[in-house]
């Protein structure tokens, strides 16, 4: 088995949210972070035929990333990445002490709904890093919509802000800017009143699960 590039970029982005992954039969992937604040799932064009743990997932990546086109063979107790006559064989983990994602999506109430384009994505994380804001808030007040990076808590803060949209609704939701760990690209974005961002991508293969701040108004 090969792993093709998107599905590395989907491991990578992973690894950022929980070290740990569950790979379960099929072609979907998932994660989990450790607070239980951030949950994706992805549907690649793999297809693994068996069930099996990682504990340290930027290990194996740096194996897979060793070499170009490397090739996975699933074994029982480890898997094997074979490139050009060498040969790495990596053990699993016991599923019992990592944290898995659960096998299952979670329901999306749709209060308000707006889109993001891959540049708007990388520009408001961009904008988060340079004036190294805390929040990244989606406000509806006064008919607008309004996405903001900042900090609410300190009125002079730097703060970007861009206006995204109308509403007939006033809420103020917050999520913590190092939640935002999503790869970059188009995506449908959601609020709930369950107090989560959810953001799929245009091709439905990437979704998003973000808990927002306790402090977000819905």
């Amino acid at each position: 088995m090969n792993i093709s590039k998107p599905t590395l970029e989907v491991l990578k982005n992973f690894a950022t949210i929980n070290t740990n992954i569950l790979v379960r039969e099929g072609n979907t992937l998932a994660t989990i972070s450790n607070g239980k604040n951030i949950f994706s799932r992805a549907t690649v064009t793999e297809s693994f035929d068996k069930e099996f743990a990682i504990y340290d997932l930027n290990s194996l990546l740096g194996l897979l990333t060793f070499t170009d086109n490397p090739d996975l063979d699933l074994g029982d107790e480890s898997l094997k990445i074979n490139s050009s006559g060498a040969e790495f064989e990596y053990f699993y983990a016991d599923p019992s002490i990592i944290v898995a994602a659960p096998d299952k999506t979670i329901d999306v109430d749709n209060f308000y709904e707006f889109s993001m384009s891959k540049d708007e994505v990388t520009n408001i994380s961009r904008a988060a890093s340079v004036i190294s804001a805390p929040v990244m808030s989606v406000v509806g007040r006064d008919g607008k919509v309004t996405l903001s990076v900042g900090d609410p808590s300190t009125p002079r803060s730097n703060t970007f802000r861009q206006v995204i949209g109308e509403t007939d609704k006033e809420f103020d939701c917050r999520l913590a800017v190092e939640n935002f760990k999503v790869i970059a690209d188009s995506y449908k974005i959601v609020l709930s009143q369950k107090k989560f961002m959810f953001l799929e991508n245009e091709s439905g293969t990437l979704k998003y699960w973000l808990a927002l701040e306790p402090n977000s108004v819905i």
